[in-house]
């Protein structure tokens, strides 16, 4: 009988001190749940903590545990050169959701690449509607193509007018070259005052400095430079930038031959040679950076004043948005000193944020095995992702 007693006392109090852990639990899991649902500080630190998990070579990726799936969708808009084509990706429903265009500059793997999918579903579980823009001239052609920039004016304005998407919260950004153009996107007067914020990932700030460490492989700040080991893809673009400035066919087949081919040509053939082609072949021959500077001022004036318009130096002054620019410290593709420059001049402008990362192999993740390296970088990309996030919450 006393048994008995023990064990009625037993369940009855086992079973009070169970219910009361269980409401306690309950009640912390309802008084988390109404904090992310209803304080959007926490829930942009969420869903930015979840994205960069996502992104990341991270063991654990939960973001796709807790959001719906993602739609993917091809879309087309009018370009002022015809019929523009790109991927939008948001979750389904009635909500107005923030927006981003993304430019994803010289990629030649184009809107099916892994990454560029990965990126895209990770935003659009964030909470944006994401529009990737991919521009064929630039990333089969391995060139910078000017005329971008009034594509991705057309390409915002379009995203934009979509049902889905809250006008009031649209924001622009890059990868390389890309994000270079997207600023000087942003800067453009018919729709600078509808852009948000600006992300800028590995971009450059000025297309002559660029060039101009690009032909002397040497990069430079701050009256300081060293030895650059250029990357195969940047020496491409460079060197097909300089030959399809020239106007004669026949001297673009005979640069294409010797730079692009690694054909045998005699110097004599310079001789019969316009002057703006003798100087596109000393650039690309690799003179010094005093040499490449002097050369670069007596090419044509057309060409150098191009160099001024995709230059985001020349439009700093114009943005209105928020910016937000990273640079990978071991970038071999574009110098870190390029952001550095840029994040320079918007510290006299205000409202931007400047990370500078060592995991990406130049916007691609990478970082290798060391993990507290990866824990070091990851609290850098939260910070700066979550300036973008919160937009979305």
């Amino acid at each position: 009988m006393a048994r008995d007693n023990y064990r009625t006392l037993l369940v009855k109090f086992g079973g009070r001190r169970f219910r009361r852990i269980s409401l306690i639990l309950l009640s912390l899991l309802v008084a988390t749940a109404a904090i992310f649902v209803l304080a959007p500080p926490a829930k942009a630190g969420l869903h930015t903590s979840l994205f960069v998990l996502q992104i990341l070579d991270a063991p654990v990726k939960p973001q796709s545990w807790v959001t719906k799936e993602p739609l993917r969708e091809q879309v087309t808009y009018p370009t002022p050169r015809g019929e523009g084509v790109a991927d939008i990706y948001r979750i389904p429903g009635d909500e107005r959701r923030a927006a981003v265009l993304i430019f994803l500059g010289a990629n030649a793997a184009g809107r099916d690449d892994t990454d560029v999918i990965k990126l895209g579903d990770a935003l659009a579980r964030a909470g944006f509607a994401v529009m990737l823009h991919w521009s064929p001239t630039m990333g089969l052609q391995s060139n910078i193509d000017p005329n971008e920039i009034e594509s991705l004016v057309w390409a915002f304005q379009h995203l934009r007018s979509r049902e889905f998407v809250d006008q009031r919260r649209a924001g622009i950004g890059g990868f390389s070259v890309g994000g270079s153009l997207a600023m000087v996107a942003a800067a453009d007067p018919r729709i600078r005052d509808h852009v948000v914020f600006i992300n800028s990932f590995g971009a450059y700030y000025d297309a002559q400095d660029l060039f101009l460490q690009i032909a002397s492989s040497n990069s430079f700040y701050e009256g300081h430079h060293e030895p650059w080991e250029v990357d195969q893809l940047t020496r491409l673009v460079f060197t097909n930038e300089m030959i399809e400035s020239l106007e004669h066919p026949a001297e673009r087949e005979l640069l294409e031959f010797r730079f692009l081919r690694n054909g045998d040509v005699v110097e004599s053939a310079l001789v019969d040679m316009s002057d703006h082609a003798q100087i596109v072949w000393r650039l690309l021959e690799g003179p010094t950076l005093e040499e490449a500077g002097a050369l670069f001022e007596n090419l044509p004036p057309e060409f150098r004043q191009q160099m001024v318009g995709i230059s985001p130096s020349s439009h700093v002054a114009d943005l209105q948005a928020r910016v937000m620019v990273l640079h990978d410290e071991g970038d071999l593709l574009i110098p870190v000193g390029e952001t550095r420059r840029l994040a320079a001049a918007l510290q006299e402008r205000g409202d931007f944020r400047y990370t500078e990362t060592r995991i990406f192999d130049h916007v691609r993740p990478g970082g290798g095995g060391d993990f507290w390296l990866l824990i070091a970088e990851a609290a850098k990309l939260y910070w700066h992702m979550y300036g973008i996030i919160r937009v979305a919450t």
